[in-house]
Formats: structure tokens, sequence, C-alpha cells
């Protein structure tokens, strides 16, 4: 029973250091991977698998639980189909960090 208890909450504390700040990066370019025929998440993918081509870092967003936020946007102009891409990831975070705060408030009986 303990064992379990002690998951649970470290599983909840996994959860909440999550919840403390966003982060979007968006990049921008091409990219030819080659896998061993098994598929994982993106980021396995490409740390795993041998690629060639390019990928430029062109915006990154971090908000903090509090407030604070960090925007690294680019000098030049900012394409329209990559701003509408960024935005649309930070809504994405914004709204599921929403629901799970929500969801945490209404287990522990906060209204």
């Amino acid at each position: 029973m303990a064992e379990g208890l002690e998951g649970a909450l470290k599983s909840l504390q996994t959860a909440v250091g999550d919840l403390a700040s966003l982060e979007v990066q968006t990049y921008t370019g091409s990219i030819d991977v080659q896998v061993d025929g098994t598929m994982a998440d993106i980021e396995t993918v490409l740390q795993n698998g041998k690629s060639n081509g390019t990928l430029r870092l062109v915006a990154v967003t971090k908000m903090n639980f509090d407030g604070d936020a960090i925007n690294l946007v680019p000098a030049d102009k900012f394409q329209d189909h990559v701003r509408v891409a960024h935005d649309a990831a930070l809504k994405a975070g914004i709204e599921t960090r929403q629901g799970l705060l929500q969801l945490f408030g209404d287990i522990i009986g906060l209204k």
C-alpha cells in the first residue's frame, strides 16, 4: 500500500512540475530521417535516427506559472503560417494546463 501511495505522490509531483511552465519551440526546415522500422515520438526519432536536412529554430515562447514569459521571435519577418502554428501550439498548451488545473482543483475540492 505504501508503495502505491508513494508512486502516486511521485506522479503528482511530476505532473505539478510539468505545469509550472509551458515552452513552445517552433522550427522550420526539412529533414529526412531513417529509422529502424519502429515509430516512436518525434523527439526519440530525431535523437536516435540518422538524419540529414536543416532545421532552424525560429520562435520560442516560455510562459511560467506566475505569468512571466520569455519570447524569441525572428528579427526579420515572421511568416504567417509559422506564426499561426506557433500560436496554435501555445493556445493548446494553455488550454491543456487550464483543464488539468481545473481537474486537480475538483479532485481536492477547490471551487
